[in-house]
């Protein structure tokens, strides 16, 4: 990488200190497998109450699930107080905002709006023509009221990622964190994309009637679902054995025949013939000019932003676009990860509705088109290696850290062990079950392919995990797989379903159906990229798309590297903003590079850090440009290539690092009624009290979308270390069993 040119943040001076700095330790001659005790409560608490990979995969403390009795006789007193069924929201083709989910707080606001599932047959030829009711969560900014009027003419529409992503369970989880980092004064939509979440139809492949029981159809499904993935365990990852790759692909095949059952069934109606990508774009076009007609119906004239329109004095005339023109009528959005591409897809179809456009740890759009994504994990074996490097810079705070050690001598030890794990599987009896539980290496490498996400919070599990094992101590962090739980209905804020193979699938411009040898061909190029081409051939929208024979309705978008769809630079009517860490697992800075040069007047900034998209690790300057871009207009300089790799652009330090994080501090109540920080806080230092309160909230949606993408690849691939979560004490409600109770 060419020199870059580093850019002060232009809400926030940017820290110029160093955070951390260790000293050489001394190789020991002979590494040790006997640890003394030490204390991991630290390391602990920020697992099971923080990123949530193990005992609460992908919960943390969010209300994720409760039961109910069965829907004959379900009293709405023996729900948690505040929560919704979104059931029982009425669909409308114009927006009508109702109180919701005030158990995640007091001012969300719930919405089901209609569209056309086919764009080619408008819901106002027909009644009968099909349709999609798309799940929104509104929350307001400050100083709302009953009158639309006084909400914001655009306001910020949310995409997680996936895809299959739920942007309405995002919101929830982190929508109050998000306003204190972004701007209490913006109201923030987070909506379920079709055929996912809450949104309906599902696009559900394991979709069920009710049992003779008293199951309602969606826990039969569920249930069935847990059935087939934990059946799959055992057979791993794709090189875990000579005969894996094949059965991996032969469950693939078996799901896409189960889909094509229920695609089948539903017939030109089928919400899997319409889930693709452009589907998705047109329907937030169909929510923004929603939101504008909501505002027009008020009973008084809209109020005009009252953000500033001049740009921030810090900037210089070249870092300037202007003043700040309105936004009203055009899309306000930050995408993360499959969410850069659905982003990508708005520009590239409706590049006039652009009013502000933030795409985070972004997808290479013409490689995502191919049969596979093959170098999205070029920069993965790099992450994992500065795992060795911050074990050792972090001491005795690193579970697997001994004294004397150094990078090499910590990478050796768990090379180690994990040669003693692929070789024999631990035996594990977990706490909470009579029933064994076999850990594989398998199951290791998806726990450190998820932790390469955000190495900031998630190393120091890794390191933990690693040392239970070693010490024998691994059945506090495993739970049966077992769906003994399911004997009753239960609730949950977002069903699984299969959206990400259905959407992944129908995007591809080039379609997979390849044998076991052309399959392993593959899987030999992908490896070359990355040793984690294991982990990565697997996944719903690679292997998971060889043999899928349900065509979209809708061609595939015009994405690829053929040089015959090599277009002009696209004219947005404002400049897209890509971001990126300097590291990514999945989405390579070299492919948000890639993806700005087909945007006219596109800038990206480059976060100094490791982790998938920028929230990964906590940086003022990214989140000062952040909210200069869409507070007040201001576009970093352009991006000047020496190469296709090589340039300036605007880039931001990030100071956290794992063990030496904002996750390793604690806000507590102070003698005056405040609150203080507590812990080493040489992060924070120098930061005004309004730059650390942003920084806290962002800490909290770090960590909350590290919850969020590991939940997304739970049901993928049951790992007995991720499936504690379904002991989580919120299942434990009052409900009525059903099993063996025929009604």
């Amino acid at each position: 990488m060419a020199t870059l040119n580093p850019s002060m943040s232009p809400l926030f001076n940017e820290k110029r200190d160093d955070v951390f700095r260790s000293g050489v330790r001394i190789l020991s001659s002979e590494p040790s497998w006997r640890w003394g005790f030490r204390s991991l409560g630290v390391v602990f608490l920020a697992l099971v109450s923080g990123i949530g990979i193990i005992s609460h995969f992908g919960h943390g403390r969010i209300h994720y699930g409760f039961r109910h009795p069965d829907s004959g006789s379900r009293a709405p007193s023996q729900y948690p107080e505040g929560w919704t069924e979104w059931s029982d929201i009425t669909p409308s083709e114009k927006l009508v905002w109702q109180p919701c989910f005030a158990i995640y707080g007091n001012d969300f606001k719930c919405a089901r709006l209609t569209v056309p599932m086919d764009y080619h047959r408008p819901l106002n030829e027909s009644a009968d023509n099909p349709k999609v009711h798309i799940a929104l969560v509104l929350k307001p900014g400050i100083n709302r009221t009953e009158d639309p009027a006084s909400y914001s003419e655009s306001p910020l529409l949310l995409n997680p990622g996936g895809p299959g992503g739920s942007g309405a369970n995002f919101a929830l989880i982190t929508g109050q964190m998000l306003q204190t980092a972004v701007g209490k004064d913006r109201d923030i939509i987070g909506f379920d994309p079709r055929g996912v979440g809450a949104t309906t139809p599902k696009a559900d492949c394991f979709a069920s009637p009710a049992d003779p029981f008293g199951l309602d159809g969606r826990n039969v499904a569920y249930m069935n679902r847990l059935g087939w993935v934990t059946a799959g365990h055992e057979v791993g990852i794709v090189n875990s054995s000579n005969v894996a790759l094949s059965k991996l692909d032969t469950r693939s095949r078996a799901l896409s025949k189960l889909c094509k059952r229920i695609d089948d069934a539903e017939g030109n109606n089928s919400i899997f013939r319409y889930s693709n990508t452009p589907n998705v774009a047109r329907d937030m076009l169909s929510i923004v000019d929603a939101w504008d007609q909501w505002r027009s119906g008020s009973s008084t004239k809209p109020a005009k932003s009252m953000r500033k329109s001049e740009a921030s004095d810090e900037l210089s005339a070249d870092n300037r676009i202007g003043p700040r023109e309105s936004t009203q009528g055009k899309l306000v959005y930050w995408g993360f990860s499959y969410g850069t591409l659905l982003g990508a897809t708005f520009a590239s179809m409706f590049p006039d509705r652009v009013g502000r456009l933030i795409l985070d740890g972004v997808v290479d759009a013409d490689h995502y088109v191919d049969r596979v994504m093959a170098d999205a994990i070029l920069d993965t074996d790099a992450i994992w290696e500065k795992f060795f490097t911050y074990c050792a810079d972090g001491g005795p705070r690193c579970p697997l850290f001994q004294l004397g050690d150094t990078s090499e001598s910590i990478k050796k030890r768990f090379t180690d062990i994990m040669t003693w794990l692929e070789k024999e599987p631990a035996i594990i009896i977990p706490k909470q079950a009579n029933v064994p539980i076999l850990v594989t290496a398998s199951d290791f490498r998806m726990i450190i392919f998820s932790a390469l996400y955000a190495p900031v919070a998630a190393f120091p599990a890794v390191a933990l995990l690693l040392k239970a094992l070693v010490d024998g101590q691994l059945s506090n962090h495993v739970a049966s797989p077992a769906p003994t739980l399911l004997c009753h209905n239960l609730t949950l804020p977002q069903w699984p379903d299969d959206a990400q193979k259905v959407i992944g699938c129908s995007d591809k411009r080039y379609k997979l159906n390849d044998d076991l040898e052309s399959l392993q061909k593959r899987f030999e190029e992908m490896a070359s990229y990355s040793s984690f081409a294991d982990v990565w051939m697997g996944v719903g929208f690679n292997l998971g798309c060889n043999g899928w024979n349900i065509e979209p309705k809708d061609p595939p978008m015009r994405w690829d590297d053929h040089p015959i769809h090599k277009p002009e630079p696209i004219e947005t009517s404002f400049p897209v903003l890509f971001l990126s860490n300097h590291l990514d697992p999945v989405t390579p800075l070299h492919a948000a590079l890639k993806m700005t040069r087909k945007f006219s007047g596109a800038s990206i900034i480059e976060q100094k850090a490791e982790g998938h998209c920028t929230v990964s690790c906590i940086s003022l300057c990214t989140i000062g440009h952040i909210r200069a871009y869409l507070d007040k207009g201001v576009v970093p300089p352009a991006p000047k290539y020496d190469s296709e790799d090589e340039g300036e652009w605007t880039t931001c330090e990030c100071y956290e690092r794992p063990w030496k994080s904002l996750n390793d501090l604690a806000t507590v109540p102070d003698s005056n009624g405040g609150t203080r920080i507590e812990g080493n806080n040489d992060i924070l230092n120098g930061e005004t009290a309004e730059e650390m309160e942003i920084m806290t909230a962002y800490r909290g949606v770090r960590n909350r979308f590290v919850e969020f993408m590991a939940s997304q690849q739970h049901f993928e691939y049951q790992n007995p270390l991720k499936a504690a979560y379904l002991q989580n004490s919120l299942f434990q409600g009052n409900g009525q069993h059903t099993c063996g109770n025929k009604v």
